[in-house]
């Protein structure tokens, strides 16, 4: 798809805290129709002002399938289409599987995993009727390697990864494109939420990448039709690399985790420092 093709398709948004904000001030930049979707519809209210459209906005829980239902229904109400869909929802609560409650392993799969399945499997007849679509998911590093102390986050993102595969080849034959999106760690309040509650080491292996880079790597993924984007790309390779080669990642983990906690207590300083 050629950048300028991009004007007045429809694209709704589930999520428009850090990453998803930034994909919606993009995408009104590019031009595209907006219903933008979540939980808190003050976070909507709060980026829509500078907005040169008038977006459909909605209050909406993606682990309840019948708020997702009508989010869509709402949006081919006032747009007739929908070209893309963007899952951004997500949350991680850090700590050991041993300590992590049956609580929390359950909130993180119903809306890391369930609410994305939600969004994806209801749009999908829509797009099917459509002729095409594009369906994009952001999903994290942690989809790709193991994260510890996140196991159950981790464990969701690589069911992500493995969804989106196969509807890749389920759904080609339909024009839809899937596309999954992997970051490293992104500067969002969900990082200061793992650096202040002992998230995983790996997580700050590297330096955070913007939420705007992220919001690029989802437009680089529709005009060319990219399965997968790594953010930062040599990260990803690194990252599959390191997967393929089980001896040497049991050597390297140790070394990468005590790197990793020297640099999220760097990040903690930085954040107090800042705050002040």
């Amino acid at each position: 798809m050629k950048r300028k093709e991009l004007k007045n398709k429809v694209a709704v948004i589930s999520g428009v805290g850090g990453i998803g904000k930034q994909i919606a001030k993009l995408f009104n930049k590019e031009g595209i129709q907006l219903a933008l979707a979540d939980k808190d519809i003050n976070i909507i209210h709060n980026i829509i002002g500078e907005f040169e459209q008038d977006p459909l906005i909605m209050s909406c829980d993606i682990t309840n399938l019948q708020q997702v239902r009508e989010l869509y229904s709402k949006t081919l109400e006032k747009y007739d289409k929908i070209d893309f869909l963007v899952n951004t929802v997500g949350i991680i609560l850090p700590g050991s599987f041993e300590n992590t409650s049956y609580e929390e392993i359950e909130k993180q799969i119903n809306i890391n995993l369930m609410g994305t399945i939600h969004c994806t499997k209801e749009i999908i007849p829509i797009m099917k009727k459509a002729g095409e679509g594009h369906i994009i998911t952001i999903s994290s590093l942690a989809g790709i390697v193991p994260e510890t102390y996140s196991s159950i986050y981790t464990a969701t993102k690589f069911a992500l990864r493995g969804l989106d595969w196969t509807l890749y080849f389920e759904l080609k034959d339909y024009n839809i494109k899937i596309s999954t999106i992997f970051p490293d760690s992104v500067e969002t309040p969900m990082l200061e939420y793992e650096a202040k509650h002992n998230g995983s080491p790996l997580t700050f292996l590297h330096d955070p990448v913007r939420p705007e880079e992220v919001a690029e790597a989802v437009l680089k993924a529709i005009i060319k039709e990219k399965v997968e984007v790594c953010i930062p790309h040599t990260e990803g390779i690194l990252s599959k690399l390191v997967m393929c080669m089980p001896s040497q990642l049991k050597r390297l983990w140790p070394k990468y985790e005590e790197k990793g906690k020297i640099k999220r207590e760097e990040y903690i300083k930085n954040l107090e420092r800042n705050q002040k």
